[in-house]
């Protein structure tokens, strides 16, 4: 019979010695950029200037009209609530207009008042 074999064996892996620390980059030192700087991105450009895009401005349009849809709608709904105003009683023919609140409301005339002397 024959023995077994011995596993090989395997060093432990090294560790990599840290990179030395970089010293500080003064920016006036620094390599001067080849071509040209890159364009800043649309929606900074639109954010500094302040400007609206078609979007921004649809979407006004569309709730400046939906508020006064909302407004109509609500002026509709309030005179559709209110009651209408009671017409005033129309006098019967030739019953006389009277002069006061308590005028014909007590058993004795105006004219008898004037013919009596009180």
């Amino acid at each position: 019979m024959s023995e077994p074999t011995p596993p090989p064996t395997v060093d432990p892996p090294v560790p990599h010695p840290p990179d030395p620390p970089q010293p500080p980059v003064d920016p006036s030192e620094a390599p001067p950029r080849i071509g040209p700087s890159p364009a800043p991105p649309p929606a900074a450009k639109t954010v500094l200037e302040g400007t609206r895009t078609e979007r921004e401005l649809a979407l006004e349009r569309d709730v400046k009209e939906r508020e006064r849809r909302i407004n109509s709608l609500e002026d509709e709904n309030r005179q559709l609530k209110t009651l209408p105003k009671p017409e005033p009683a129309r006098r019967r023919d030739g019953e006389p207009e009277k002069r006061g609140w308590l005028a014909g409301a007590t058993f004795f005339d105006e004219d008898d008042e004037e013919t009596n002397g009180s």
